[in-house]
């Protein structure tokens, strides 16, 4: 997949921006608070309909605009498509080849991309609830049923909160029921989608890294030791009625899970460098890349926000010799020009302006 050309209108600190890009590597340069960031936004919204920075519209909206236009050509399994996406504080409106386009979930499964920004580098360090958002949201891409069991769960968890909520005891045996059901199923898709990622993610941080450690993705379920069975979960969350009851909320199932790196057997939160997390959250991202290729068999856009501002040169080589050898099309944003990157391929941003 191919963003060959982009055209931007009011969008962030942009009045109006048109470039063309490569296929390969794309390199977006400048000083700080330039609008590089902004441009790559624009890039990640077209292909998923959302920022990675924002969840308010209206922070999409230059300065005294009522909207914003994101325009872009993007050619996917050699068809060209036209994509136009009109932003407003209240919604959007998507246009695919002229037509309006409502199907979101299959809008997204069409146009992929995946972003690495220093703001997920703590990923790893932050909540378990940034964490739980970020895997539902990529496992409900690579396996669609999977968002149907994230409904089914959160609506049993819901009625099961209101019971507690209400101090009706007498119910709670029928919404543990249909709690358990459901938390089986997503414990075994869990497990199973880290069981894939980890088949990948070793290598991978061998190859952009050159360290012989294995890294891996710990899932840690909330209902330790539990079979995934629906008597066995049920079980233990009777167990936990009186103390549910106290605290008025539902204190175990998959909505209390959590995911850990680990690097022979040593916990990332621990033992990590800040060095470690950014090279490690790349080596997870080049994993998802490689699932989404085996599923859909298209290559993601990938975008790399500020990546090699705190890895040293001699990393930052090998992680471009990688990238070289990538089908992707890669957009990479820097505060210094590059030296690896054909000329074609560079684009300087100044005030919102390409220069």
């Amino acid at each position: 997949m191919v963003i060959q050309s982009l055209d931007l209108r009011h969008f962030r600190n942009y009045t109006h921006l048109k470039a063309d890009f490569s296929p390969g590597i794309n390199w977006i340069y400048g000083k700080n608070g330039q609008g590089k960031t902004n441009l790559v936004e624009a890039i990640y919204y077209i292909c998923n309909l959302e920022s990675f920075r924002t969840r308010k519209n209206v922070h999409l909206l230059q300065s005294g605009h009522p909207q914003a236009l994101i325009q872009a050509e993007l050619k996917r399994i050699d068809v060209l498509h036209l994509i136009r996406i009109q932003v407003t504080s209240r919604g959007r409106q998507v246009f695919l080849d002229h037509s309006v386009y409502n199907k979101v979930s299959d809008y997204i499964l069409s146009f992929l991309a995946l972003t690495f920004t220093p703001e997920e580098v703590v990923l790893f360090r932050g909540s378990p609830q940034e964490r739980r958002r970020f895997f539902n949201r990529i496992q409900a891409i690579l396996e669609p049923s999977y968002f149907r069991t994230l409904q089914d769960y959160a609506q049993a968890l819901s009625q099961k909160n209101a019971v507690l909520k209400l101090q009706q005891k007498e119910k709670l045996p029928l919404w543990n029921q249909m709690l358990a059901r459901h938390a089986g199923i997503m414990m075994q898709k869990r497990k199973s989608f880290t069981e894939s990622l980890n088949l990948h993610l070793a290598d991978l941080f061998h190859a952009l890294c050159g360290r012989k450690e294995r890294l891996e993705l710990l899932y840690q379920p909330s209902l330790v030791g539990q079979e995934e069975t629906e008597h066995a979960i049920q079980e233990t969350l009777e167990m936990a009625t009186e103390k549910e009851l106290r605290v008025g909320h539902s204190l175990l199932g998959p909505h209390r899970d959590d995911f850990q790196l680990m690097m022979d057997q040593k916990p990332d939160r621990e033992f990590f460098s800040q060095g470690e997390f950014r090279i490690t959250n790349l080596a997870l991202k080049m994993t998802l890349n490689q699932l989404m290729f085996q599923m859909f068999k298209i290559h993601p856009v990938l975008i790399f926000d500020d990546l090699f501002s705190e890895l040293d040169q001699t990393m930052n080589s090998r992680i471009m010799d990688y990238f070289s050898q990538l089908d992707n099309q890669v957009f990479i944003t820097s505060t210094i020009p590059p030296e690896r990157v054909k000329p074609g391929n560079t684009l300087q941003i100044s005030q919102g302006k390409a220069i």
